[in-house]
């Protein structure tokens, strides 16, 4: 095979692999294009400008698709398997050409394409025009992009790789054996894009990192003396036998808080679910009204960033529908058990029995709306009942009793009778430092009940 038959057919690579990248752009632009039919259809509004750009540039990467594919024939007769005897006859002049360009499609910043010499100005034209475009979109709406959605899920966690290559067959025979029944459930209900034996591995790389750090504070507070800890007068074994559960303890007690924050997590997606779950459905009865697909309400919801918690949830639905190939009803009823939300689980179950006994959408989802606002309702003023008790004790410990507490320290450091061996300005200060931890704790206490209402 001559030298340039090599070149023809490396042509040929870089045309076909152009044309999957164009048909890749094309697939999202029209599953995008087909939403937005279907609501300008339903009665739904719709951004006009939006949709002639995307038309425009479905237009654009069909034209464009159409001059590679004219140039595939005349690259194909430049093939010569054989090299050719040498002749004084002039060289037949190549009717494609081949050049570079910067190709945004293709996620390159140069890319080499082979067309007709006829249609190189009109490919370059067309080129131009859709790269602008495709760039507004992207800009707009980040899911059109697929090479950063494809690189988004192929990055590896180095910790979990990691993990695995030390822990994987431990953690393999343990989740065999029943040590982690529902590790599996709780990662995808929390979220967690880890494998039940995976998640174990890494919880026990972690213990195994704490317990090498703990082993050096143990050796840091046998060799320096501080007198809250230790006396000079001790010896190295007397301060091993006060110290030496640090590095015991330690691994021991990370161990079970990874174990255990999965479903910490879970739990703190349902509430934040269920702070979004009234004002979401009461938004998907508003789209149900215009008798739209139901599928589309789903895809309607997630193109907006009001509900962050509700809205991945919503993904799973449609990633079984696009990805898997389940009906809307199937693909409910599966994330009805994969879901964190008890009520966002009911919420599913009962939109997908609707379809199936073919009941009214609307009204299905306008009750449950009003079910789930006056849930809101009762959760929020017990929230406010609990807080004005919450202030009550906070006065009378933080305000009141640091008060009283102060007058008899001041009583017992004027009585030598009563005396505690400490001076009014070391009693001051524990004063301070204890009404500060009190705070302290109020604040992260009154956080956590904000956040689970």
């Amino acid at each position: 095979m001559n030298e340039y038959s090599m070149k023809d057919i490396k042509a040929i690579k870089e045309n076909i692999e152009h044309e999957q990248d164009i048909v890749k752009e094309m697939s999202t632009i029209l599953g995008h294009l087909k939403t937005v039919n279907d609501l300008e259809k339903s009665g739904y509004k719709i951004n006009k400008e939006e949709k002639k750009l995307l038309e425009y540039t479905l237009s654009s990467l069909e034209n464009q698709l159409r001059i590679i594919n004219n140039s595939l024939p005349e690259i194909v007769k430049e093939l010569s398997l054989f090299k050719e005897a040498p002749s004084k006859k002039k060289t037949k002049e190549k009717k494609v050409v081949s050049f570079k360009y910067n190709a945004p499609i293709m996620h390159k910043k140069e890319a080499t394409i082979t067309v007709k010499k006829s249609q190189k100005s009109k490919f370059i034209k067309e080129l131009s025009l859709t790269d602008s475009t495709i760039d507004k979109l992207k800009k707009k709406y980040s899911f059109l992009d697929i090479h950063k959605r494809e690189e988004q899920y192929k990055k590896p966690s180095t910790y979990a790789k990691l993990s695995n290559k030390l822990f994987s067959e431990v953690s393999r025979k343990l989740v065999k054996k029943g040590y982690f029944v529902n590790m599996n459930r709780e990662l995808r209900k929390a979220n967690l894009p880890f494998l039940s034996h995976t998640y174990v591995s890494m919880s026990f790389l972690t213990s195994l990192i704490s317990f090498f750090v703990a082993f050096l504070i143990l050796i840091f507070l046998l060799f320096f003396t501080f007198p809250s800890l230790a006396t000079p007068s001790e010896s190295i074994i007397i301060r091993f036998l006060k110290f030496f559960w640090i590095p015991i303890i330690t691994p021991i007690a990370l161990f079970f808080i990874m174990v255990y924050y999965p479903s910490a997590e879970k739990k703190a997606i349902a509430r934040k679910i269920n702070q979004e779950l009234p004002f979401i459905t009461i938004h998907m009865a508003a789209i149900a009204g215009s008798n739209i697909e139901p599928t589309n309400i789903f895809t309607i919801i997630i193109s907006g960033k009001e509900y962050p918690f509700t809205r991945r949830e919503i993904k799973k639905v449609l990633n079984q529908i696009n990805l898997y190939g389940y009906d809307l009803v199937s693909a409910l009823r599966a994330s009805a058990g994969l879901t964190s939300s008890e009520k966002l689980s009911e919420l599913f179950s009962g939109f997908a029995t609707t379809i199936t006994s073919g009941g009214d959408l609307e009204a299905f989802l306008s009750k449950r709306a009003d079910s789930l606002i006056f849930d809101f309702k009762t959760e929020s003023e017990k929230a406010t009942r609990m807080a004005e008790t919450f202030m009550d004790i906070y006065i009378s410990v933080v305000i009141a009793a640091p008060m009283i507490l102060t007058l008899l320290l001041v009583m017992m450091s004027i009585s030598p009778a009563l005396s505690i061996g400490l001076s009014l300005q070391a009693t001051n200060i524990l004063m301070l430092m204890a009404i500060a931890l009190i705070n302290i704790v109020f604040l992260v206490f009154l956080h956590l009940r904000q956040t689970s209402v």
